[in-house]
């Protein structure tokens, strides 16, 4: 992992991000390479912030530190899991759209556009009066905006159909799988503490 690439990138496709769409079109990555290369920092650093989180505000609204580390867990499952499964959903909506199929864009899509919202995960998980900061997670849904057009060169008269289905296959994918996870882990403590 190159983290100059990794800075300069989210510098640019917060700062410029019609040129730096331009760039990530042009690039050759592989899927997994951009899970691991990008995504995984910021799911690792999540979870970090999380549990620091946890240690900062120990009992305030019933957290303790048990539940900041299961949290901390349930972000680096789903945080992946979800970008897996959301970039096969939409590339394979992607023919209803007018847009033709192509896996690989639509990880560029789900991977690059999620930066704003990774970002704020980050730093709203210090502490509980920054949950404020997630609001700047919704600057995604701009460049997400931005990048179907460019990157899976959706139709002008198809792009919004396609950013509201995309935007809500993304959350209610991160909801089912944040509920699974959860409940699989709490059930297994439960299950544990009874022994």
């Amino acid at each position: 992992m190159d983290l100059n690439l990794l800075i300069s990138r989210v510098k640019n496709i917060i700062i410029s991000p019609k040129t730096e769409w331009d760039a990530i079109n042009n690039e050759k990555i592989e899927n997994n390479s951009m899970v691991i290369n990008y995504i995984l920092p910021f799911v690792l650093l999540i979870a970090i912030t999380t549990l620091i989180g946890g240690f900062l505000s120990p009992r305030i609204f019933g957290f303790s530190i048990s539940y900041s580390l299961i949290h901390a867990v349930i972000s680096l499952i789903v945080g992946i899991g979800s970008v897996y499964l959301s970039a096969y959903i939409i590339n394979e909506l992607a023919t209803s759209f007018g847009t033709e199929k192509n896996l690989n864009n639509a990880f560029k899509l789900v991977v690059y556009s999620s930066t704003p919202a990774l970002l704020a995960s980050i730093v709203a998980n210090l502490h509980w009066s920054l949950g404020f900061l997630n609001l700047f997670g919704l600057y995604s849904i701009y460049l997400f905006w931005l990048g179907i057009e460019q990157v899976m060169k959706t139709p002008e008269d198809k792009k919004i159909g396609y950013v509201i289905i995309s935007f809500l296959i993304l959350f209610g994918i991160y909801l089912v799988l944040g509920f699974i996870f959860a409940g699989l882990i709490l059930s297994s403590l439960f299950t544990f503490n009874t022994l």
